[in-house]
């Protein structure tokens, strides 16, 4: 993957020297800031997405995707150190007319996805001391949502897969964390402002003032500072941390 430009909230050294990282959501907008984030600090990223020229193809919502995402990252590097699972979609609607197939296409990409990376993953980050599994939580992680069945099933979900994998990962150096952003301005929160004045009854600009205003900074978090984040959390220092969430939510949840 391509460094991105700028690199302000870079670390100032190269912590990820060596270190080979699987990011997946790679070609969305949040993907693309942690690719480029890791890249800056260091690590050989092996990007995964449906699509996108840089990266690697395949449906992470399987078990045969994410096996060959696997075998695609171990046979370019030789090795993972690092697994991003950062892939999100979403659908809104009410329960009583959510769609069978978005609440199984969502729970495959967020939470049935994750486990089966980590799955394929496994002996690849045991292999040695220090390997890493970060996961894009949600400040829905936390809380709850009309109209967002599947996507609040699926990251509380993912909270506790995080969990059991840092116990049973602590024997091997494993460590395995997850951030939760509140709202960024990505087309994924785009899609939502458009479901919202649909299913709210709002105009667009009322909807979007609420949104920054659910969060005490009064604006929306940037891709780069939930990049920071997890960029933090894959490097040495944070060796110490694991089976916890991150908040990157500019004080929404407090």
């Amino acid at each position: 993957m391509r460094p991105r430009s700028g690199g302000a909230l870079a670390g100032d050294a190269p912590t990820l020297e060596g270190r080979v990282a699987v990011v997946t959501g790679a070609a969305g907008t949040l993907g693309r800031a942690v690719a480029g984030e890791l890249t800056l600090r260091g690590a050989a990223v092996v990007g995964i997405d449906l699509h996108g020229e840089d990266c690697v193809h395949a449906d992470i919502g399987t078990a045969e995707g994410n096996a060959a995402m696997v075998e695609a990252a171990v046979a370019r590097h030789g090795r993972i150190d690092i697994l991003v699972l950062n892939a999100g979609t979403q659908h809104m609607a009410p329960i009583a007319e959510f769609p069978d197939d978005e609440w199984h296409r969502l729970l495959d990409v967020m939470l049935s996805g994750p486990f089966f990376a980590m799955r394929a993953a496994w002996p690849e980050l045991i292999r040695r001391p220090g390997g890493r599994i970060l996961v894009t939580a949600s400040t829905s992680s936390f809380v709850a949502e009309r109209y967002k069945a599947a996507y609040i099933a699926a990251k509380h979900g993912v909270l506790g897969l995080v969990k059991v994998a840092a116990l049973e990962g602590a024997a091997h150096g494993l460590t395995a964390n997850a951030v939760a952003p509140s709202w960024m301005r990505t087309p994924l929160v785009e899609r939502q402002v458009a479901d919202r004045v649909r299913l709210l009854g709002k105009p667009e600009e009322e909807v979007v003032a609420e949104l920054v205003g659910e969060q005490a900074a009064r604006r929306f978090v940037e891709p780069a500072e939930v990049a920071a984040a997890l960029a933090f959390l894959a490097g040495p220092a944070a060796s110490g941390i694991t089976g916890t969430c991150l908040p990157v939510d500019l004080g929404a949840l407090a």
